[in-house]
């Protein structure tokens, strides 16, 4: 494949475990890979200027950088709420505001965000980070209906249970042991599944849908049963 023909991706939050499985899928399918946020010293998601430099075309972008604050709400202080906010929602914005030239130019391209089950089934003391992705997902049904026109599709993934923690995120085996317990087919979510489905968006395996948002969760949220 010539470099004229090979697609782009920008994958923002590609260090983390979610994000090294989404580049490793699309590589697999011949995107080439930004190679600014894959290394120690990528930009800092939530300023304007990390963005000033992305490729000329952008077939497919992605924005999975997330942090979490685990806190009781009357005791969240506004910094934390600020930064939880400032990578989780702002930085998608300033991202997706970047690159909307390079997507347009790119023609049929497509932008992703990673939102969480907390938005619709949220657990105690994560207020900042179940707002931020409800923020999130307004944002994404926005861009579609703005974005369409220009032949670029907005999708957010709202994800459950990964098998493993977020990085801002103290493990607790107990804790997802228990989801998987209440979780019917007794399986947390492999990294590599959400990194093949928007590998498979990419592609074009969702080219007529815009502006969705995917409970990306094996019935984890719906199995309410008490005993």
């Amino acid at each position: 494949m010539s470099a004229q023909e090979q697609k782009t991706a920008v994958i923002v939050g590609a260090t983390g475990n979610l994000g090294k499985a989404t580049c490793a899928v699309l590589e697999a399918v011949g995107y080439h890979i930004d190679p600014v946020w894959r290394g120690a010293d990528r930009p800092d998601a939530a300023l304007a200027s990390s963005y000033d430099s992305l490729p000329k075309k952008i077939h497919f972008a992605a924005y999975l950088a997330g942090v979490n604050v685990v806190v009781d709400t009357q005791n969240l202080s506004e910094s934390d709420w600020l930064r939880v906010m400032a990578i989780n929602l702002t930085g998608a914005f300033l991202f997706a505001k970047a690159a909307f030239p390079a997507m347009a130019a790119a023609g049929h391209s497509t932008f992703v965000g990673i939102s969480s089950i907390n938005t619709m089934h949220p657990y105690p003391r994560r207020a900042a980070y179940a707002a931020s992705k409800a923020g999130l997902e307004g944002l994404i049904r926005e861009l579609a209906v703005e974005w369409g026109a220009h032949g670029i599709a907005t999708h957010c993934i709202r994800l459950g249970h990964l098998q493993e923690f977020m990085r801002t995120t103290a493990p607790n085996p107990a804790f997802l042991a228990a989801v998987k317990a209440q979780t019917p087919s007794q399986e947390l979510i492999p990294a590599e599944a959400v990194a093949s489905y928007m590998a498979w968006l990419a592609t074009g395996g969702a080219r007529y849908i815009s502006g969705s948002v995917i409970d990306f969760d094996p019935a984890y949220t719906l199995n309410r049963i008490p005993v």
